[in-house]
């Protein structure tokens, strides 16, 4: 809320309180799944322990956008290293975790073998690790382009593991399945235009302006209208091998919307109208899914009555 406020009346001493309380926040929960690790730590506790590391790192770069504290630290594109710490690092690692933990409970098969996700944190870790660098340097190609190449290969085997489980399970039958397999095309979107972008094939401004709408609803909007009505299921009803959330009608209207912020960012004059169409459709992809939910929560407190 600070930052929110702050950002909107540029105040600064507003974003630094509401930087700090979210790095304090986050600090917390890094201690917190320190405290897990031993010998039953589950293999996804790496991937939320140095996502959160790099939202710690978001968090300093970000907050110091407002207050000048790029100089300080040397970075030339602070905005490109921010988002790069936060969506390549952050939001990436804590998806695949989530991934490692609730594939098998939805699907009752093994996500992978322990090499295959060791392999593929390493790949994400690393690969965000040059997509940081790579802008904090001003833009270096050997960092930037060797952290895509791992990056990328990481994620694709990521959901090749994903769609292999949920095809063998028949979880492909239903809406929620495919919600997670698109939702990862979003996020493979701005990797692919990048060596374009990198190359001067493509403007790159219009796409860094517009294309995080799309990575943020078409990814992680998806991803959450598959998971969270599932997790709730799963921890509320407490139920063994809960459905994935989402209809075919979230879907087509998620995957829609993001395909018109895509298409907007160079359709001129139509840009605005297709932009508003696609936050239109994203709404009401929102319709199912929070249903879903409320008829969880009603079937929780009926358990509780009955009890």
């Amino acid at each position: 809320v600070a930052l929110v406020a702050g950002f909107g009346s540029v105040n600064q001493p507003l974003i630094l309180a509401g930087g700090t309380l979210i790095f304090a926040a986050a600090t917390l929960e890094f201690i917190h799944l320190r405290q897990i690790r031993g010998g039953d730590a589950p293999s996804s506790l790496k991937f939320y322990l140095t996502g959160v590391a790099y939202l710690l790192l978001g968090i300093i770069i970000g907050t110091g956008l407002w207050l000048d504290w790029s100089t300080a630290l040397y970075i030339k594109v602070p905005l490109e290293a921010h988002i790069h710490a936060n969506s390549w690092g952050f939001m990436s690692l804590v998806f695949a975790g989530l991934l490692i933990d609730f594939i098998p409970m939805v699907t009752g098969r093994p996500f992978g073998s322990l090499r295959e996700i060791s392999l593929i944190y390493w790949g994400m870790t690393l690969g965000a690790f040059g997509l940081v660098l790579g802008p904090w340097l001003g833009g270096s190609l050997p960092p930037t382009v060797v952290g895509l190449i791992l990056h990328l290969s990481a994620t694709i085997w990521l959901v090749v593991l994903m769609v292999r489980a949920l095809k063998k399970s028949g979880k492909l039958a239903s809406a929620g399945g495919w919600h997670l397999i698109l939702s990862y095309a979003w996020i493979l979107a701005p990797v692919l235009a990048a060596p374009l972008i990198l190359l001067k094939f493509i403007d790159g401004g219009p796409i860094e302006a517009t294309a995080p709408q799309a990575l943020i609803y078409g990814w992680m909007l998806q991803f959450g209208i598959a998971f969270i009505p599932t997790i709730a299921r799963r921890f509320f009803l407490k139920q063994e091998n809960p459905p994935l959330g989402g209809c075919w009608g979230s879907l087509v209207a998620a995957n829609l919307g993001s395909v018109l912020v895509w298409v907007s960012i160079y359709a001129g004059s139509a840009r605005g109208t297709l932009y508003g169409i696609g936050f239109a459709l994203y709404a009401l992809a929102l319709i199912h899914p929070l249903k879903e939910l409320m008829d969880i929560a009603r079937a929780g407190l009926n358990k509780l009555e009955a009890v």
